[in-house]
């Protein structure tokens, strides 16, 4: 199939609209956040076959706006369910630069816009927090970044590991909080160091890691021959939103020399906010942080960095030298590729640039505020209306809470708790086939427990309300 440039000019001409009405759905409340059908109704809509001979850039632009009608709209202001939310024009503008420019960030040679552009935008990541003479490289997620913050430490205690692999004498161990993200386990177990390896530390009624226990933990890992390594600080849980004492745990990292990791995924954005940013007090003092652009920041996905405070340490870990691709010439030093557990890697770097440069610090901080002043007007909403309650006070922009029906709040304990678990599964179950919000629920102190995010800016009071109101009515 032959494309003119008059057909290519045409197709976009004609996305560029679909895209247009796909933002605008997400203005549009009385829609729903998603038309929902079971796996086998969305096969036979979307008519899955694929063709002997080519269908056209027609049948392309249908896809198109197939997808587009049976996606979540996560930009939808009662999309309240992931870490991640809104939408973000000029990130979505480098998105498609990204794709139009097609090319990988393994050298300067193959994408000199993207390896200045990534290199700067590291720069001033790290001096956020507070890394002097930082380095980094973006990922494909916060996973991938833990992985080689991991990867790193490893390193750094166990260099012989990188040609000859683990021995039997060497017994690393690691620590993190009971409530962590568990790509950090899945790391453990990805660089030898296996499950068990990954050592949870107790938490508070808030969620966060408990330093004494940590200690405690750490001096019985040693008694029983271990070599503890690593320990792994959480800036933003995963369900209750917690931050771990950062500056506390560094002291006890320092004490027994261990790697200090910040899995900053989610809340390593505050740092734009003057007024939370006490929450990751003492970040300065890590050798890695995992910080997401596309979850408070709103970057489309997925928009990811590794921060190193020693320079160097990511191409002693991960380099390989190949010479196919490599090459020792004067640009050399501005090559990102040893520095990844990739090869192939997406210029990712492009839609915060954009972003960055719409919106500005000040932009970024404004939008953090408002998410942490959204969640705590919720939380007012749960504590006064009758049949809600919160479970844990929080600190971030998550909200866990559950309701009970009125005919059961006379019960206590157990009980209530067996009857919060099953109206949580029932009334989400409900909303989210008929698409009308999309909350997601985890088990917290034992029982489903609702865990609303404040994640897209364009969430109102109106949509809060409406939520508690249709739980009371499913």
């Amino acid at each position: 199939m032959t494309e003119t440039l008059t057909d290519v000019a045409s197709l976009f001409a004609e996305a560029a609209g679909l895209a247009a009405s796909a933002l605008d759905r997400n203005s549009n409340r009385s829609g729903p956040v998603v038309h929902r059908l079971s796996p086998l109704e969305l096969q036979e809509s979307l008519g899955l076959e694929l063709p002997a001979k080519g269908q056209g850039m027609d049948a392309a632009l249908e896809l198109a706006r197939k997808t587009l009608h049976y996606s979540v709209a996560t930009g939808h202001p009662r999309f309240l369910n992931q870490l991640f939310g809104g939408h973000d024009a000029p990130g979505i503008l480098g998105e498609w630069i990204c794709a139009l420019t097609n090319t990988s960030m393994y050298t300067y040679e193959a994408a000199p816009v993207g390896t200045v552009v990534e290199l700067a935008l590291l720069k001033r990541m790290s001096e956020y927090v507070g890394f002097e003479c930082g380095e980094g490289v973006f990922a494909p997620g916060g996973s991938i970044a833990n992985l080689m913050a991991m990867l790193t430490a490893r390193h750094h205690y166990f260099p012989h590991v990188k040609h000859d692999g683990l021995r039997p004498d060497d017994q690393p161990v690691m620590f993190v909080s009971a409530e962590a993200h568990y790509s950090i386990a899945r790391s453990a177990m990805v660089a030898g160091i296996g499950t068990s390896g990954c050592i949870e530390v107790p938490t508070d009624d808030v969620g966060r890691m408990l330093p004494a226990e940590l200690e405690a933990l750490v001096e019985e890992a040693i008694r029983a021959g271990k070599r503890p390594f690593m320990v792994a600080a959480t800036a933003g849980t995963t369900v209750p939103g917690a931050f771990d004492p950062v500056d506390a745990i560094a002291d006890i990292a320092k004490q027994h020399d261990l790697w200090l990791h910040v899995d900053g995924s989610y809340g390593g954005s505050v740092l734009f906010s003057a007024k939370h940013r006490q929450l990751l007090k003492g970040i300065e003092r890590a050798d890695s942080v995992t910080w997401n652009p596309h979850k408070m920041m709103g970057v489309p996905l997925s928009c990811a960095a590794l921060l190193m405070k020693q320079p160097g340490a990511l191409v002693a870990t991960l380099g390989m030298n190949a010479d196919y691709l490599f090459h020792a010439d004067a640009e050399a030093d501005w090559d990102l590729g040893d520095r990844s557990l990739q090869c192939g890697r997406r210029v990712d770097a492009l839609k915060l640039w954009f972003s960055w440069q719409a919106l500005g610090d000040e932009g970024y901080e404004q939008r953090v505020d408002h998410l942490f002043e959204l969640a705590e007007e919720f939380r007012e909403m749960v504590r006064s209306t009758p049949g809600f309650r919160l479970i844990r006070e929080q600190e971030s922009t998550n909200v866990c809470f559950r309701y009970l029906p009125e005919e059961q709040r006379e019960l206590k304990g157990q009980a209530r708790d067996r009857c919060e678990h099953e109206a949580t599964l029932r009334i989400r179950a409900i909303m989210a086939n008929e698409g009308s919000f999309l909350v997601n629920y985890a088990t917290l102190d034992g029982a489903a427990t609702f865990r609303l995010v404040a994640s897209n800016p364009q969430t109102n009071s109106e949509d809060l309300r409406a939520l508690l109101a249709r739980i009371q009515s499913a």
